[in-house]
């Protein structure tokens, strides 16, 4: 029991961890899905949508093929994120270190470094993220408390029907670029706790969205808006900034995970450096491009991707019977 809480908590840490990156962190796309029609409603469908899409992802046993056909559209959307967040994190290291924009040496030496620790599995983003999301999400949630700026109040319902169809994308691009983490992490878990890390992932995001809503108002025309908050601080500026980078460093850490997994198909070393060199030239596309632009696309194949999960799913406790009855044979 103990161990299965265990691995319940690892496992939403890492899905969190796939989630809270350069978007989320720095507010855009909080604006862009949330704030811009800020509401109750869309904040609890939210964690509905997310508690729901979670545990039927963990819990739901597709066929090798399928999972392979599956495997192949997740890695392509978390290259357009794995890009992204290189694009974010070239502004990003610009501002801590004082580089020329046009200088990309660390940002490229981090995606290769984390390209070299995921090749041997999940296990690197379980301990990434089990260590730095806890810290993350305690420090958005403190810095949003001490945020004495205007803050908005939301509405019981959304003024729009994009207030509720934004939401639902949301949540929808997420999941579709928390697949491979999702499936792979949770698998030790038996359903009550792969529910319990479903609502925990739930909760811990929307909290998050919540108050970085309510904090951010009416500054999605800014490229970081979160992160403007606290301009005429100079020190909140600065912890503001190294929370982003190791929110950045966790998702960042998880889609690159996802694109080397490449659904469980076997690629040589080229194709994965292949794919790097991919990523590295996509991100000069730009930050708010890509959250503004391919997300939302992403978000409507995510929920393509679910339903056709659930409706050719494999009957797990059939294919274990069926283990179970030819075992004696083969021992015999």
């Amino acid at each position: 029991m103990r161990k299965q809480f265990f691995y319940s908590v690892i496992t939403s840490m890492t899905v969190v961890g796939s989630v809270i990156g350069a978007g989320f962190i720095t507010g855009k796309e909080i604006y862009e899905f949330f704030a811009f029609d800020f509401s109750w409603s869309g904040i609890y469908l939210s964690l509905l949508l997310f508690t729901l899409t979670l545990y039927l992802i963990s819990s739901v046993s597709i066929s090798r093929k399928l999972s392979k056909v599956i495997g192949v559209v997740v890695a392509i959307s978390n290259v357009v994120v794995s890009s992204c967040m290189l694009s974010a994190l070239d502004s990003l290291y610009c501002d801590l270190f004082c580089f020329s924009e046009k200088v990309k040496i660390l940002s490229v030496i981090t995606v290769i470094f984390l390209f070299i620790a995921t090749l041997d599995g999940i296990g690197f983003a379980e301990k990434f993220n089990s260590v730095f999301i806890p810290f993350i999400v305690v420090a958005i949630i403190a810095v949003c408390l001490l945020n004495k700026g205007e803050a908005i109040i939301p509405g019981l319902s959304p003024r729009s029907f994009k207030g509720v169809l934004n939401p639902t994308v949301y949540v929808g691009f997420n999941v579709i670029l928390s697949f491979a983490v999702i499936k792979n992490s949770g698998e030790k878990l038996s359903p009550p706790f792969k529910l319990l890390s479903a609502l925990l992932t739930a909760l811990i995001l929307c909290v998050c969205i919540f108050l970085i809503s309510r904090a951010i108002g009416k500054r999605g025309d800014e490229e970081m808006p979160f992160k403007s908050l606290f301009g005429d601080n100079v020190i909140l500026a600065k912890i503001i900034d190294v929370i982003m980078l190791f929110a950045i460093y966790s998702t960042l850490v998880s889609s690159v995970y996802t694109v080397t997994d490449f659904g469980g198909i076997r690629l040589n070393i080229k194709v994965k450096l292949l794919l790097l060199a991919v990523i590295i030239a996509t991100s000069e596309i730009g930050f708010s491009t890509i959250v503004e632009s391919l997300y939302p696309k992403m978000g409507i194949i995510s929920y393509g991707v679910i339903i056709v999960t659930c409706l050719l799913r494999e009957d797990a406790q059939g294919l274990q019977r069926e283990r179970t009855y030819r075992l004696p044979k083969r021992i015999k």
